[in-house]
C-alpha cells in the first residue's frame, strides 16, 4: 500500500499540472505575438526588392548598348537615392522616339533636316548642316528614363569604383556598345543598418547580389 502511495506521488511530480500547460501556452503566444510584427516590418525585403531593380536597370543598360551601338549607363545620384538610364547619343536622337503629332526634334532644330519653316516656301539653306554633339540624355518615353527614387528607409552608402570610394553626388556606371563596364561595388542599407551590395562586373553577364558592405 505505501509503495504504491509513492509510486502515484511520483508519477503527478513527473507530469506537468493544467495551469503550467496553459501558462506555456500563454508564454509562446506572447512570443509570436511581439516577434511576428518585428519580422512583418523589416526593411530587409524591401532593401533586397529594390536592389533586383537596380540589377534588372544595369542588365537593360547593357543590352541596349550592344543593340543601339551607343554607350549606356546608370546614373546612380548617391545623395538623393535615385537612379536611372541615360544613352550617349545627339539630342535629336533622344527625342526622335518621343510619340505624338509633333516631333520635338523638329521644333529643337527649326523643322526636318533644319530647313526653317517659312510662309514663302520651303526656301533653301544655304549654311551647312549643324554638327550636334553628343551627350547623355534619358531614353525617351520609357519608364527607366525618368529616376526611380529609393524608398524613404533605403539609401545608397557608396560606390567602390576604380577611382576609390565616392559616399556623394552621381555616380555613373557606364556600359559600352561591346557591352563591357568598369567594375564597381554598389552598397546600399536600410534603416534597419542592414547591408546589401551589388558586384558589376568587367563583363556584366549577371549582377551577384550580396549581403553586406562592399568594403567587408
Amino acid at each position: 500500500m505505501t509503495l504504491g502511495l509513492h509510486r502515484a506521488q511520483a508519477n503527478r511530480r513527473s507530469g506537468f499540472t493544467l495551469i503550467e500547460i496553459i501558462a506555456v501556452v500563454a508564454i509562446i503566444a506572447m512570443v509570436f505575438a511581439v516577434g511576428i510584427p518585428r519580422l512583418g516590418g523589416s526593411n530587409w525585403d524591401a532593401l533586397n526588392l529594390e536592389a533586383q531593380n537596380i540589377a534588372e536597370s544595369l542588365r537593360f543598360a547593357r543590352q541596349r548598348a550592344i543593340m543601339t551601338g551607343a554607350p549606356h549607363r546608370v546614373l546612380i545620384d548617391l545623395e538623393e537615392g535615385g537612379y536611372r538610364i541615360e544613352w550617349f547619343v545627339t539630342q535629336e536622337r533622344a527625342y526622335s522616339a518621343v510619340g505624338g503629332d509633333e516631333d520635338p526634334a523638329s521644333s529643337l532644330f527649326g523643322g526636318a533636316g533644319g530647313i526653317p519653316e517659312s510662309g514663302e516656301g520651303p526656301g533653301i539653306e544655304l549654311r551647312p548642316p549643324r554638327v550636334q554633339e553628343r551627350d547623355y540624355f534619358p531614353i525617351a518615353n520609357r519608364k527607366m528614363g525618368s529616376f526611380a527614387w529609393l524608398d524613404d528607409a533605403l539609401y545608397f552608402v557608396g560606390v567602390e569604383g576604380p577611382s576609390g570610394w565616392i559616399e556623394s553626388g552621381d555616380y555613373p556606371i557606364v556600359f559600352y556598345v561591346d557591352g563591357t563596364t568598369d567594375p564597381a561595388l554598389l552598397e546600399m542599407a536600410d534603416a534597419d543598418d542592414q547591408h546589401i551590395t551589388l558586384e558589376i562586373e568587367l563583363i556584366l553577364e549577371r549582377v551577384r547580389i550580396r549581403a553586406g558592405g562592399a568594403r567587408s
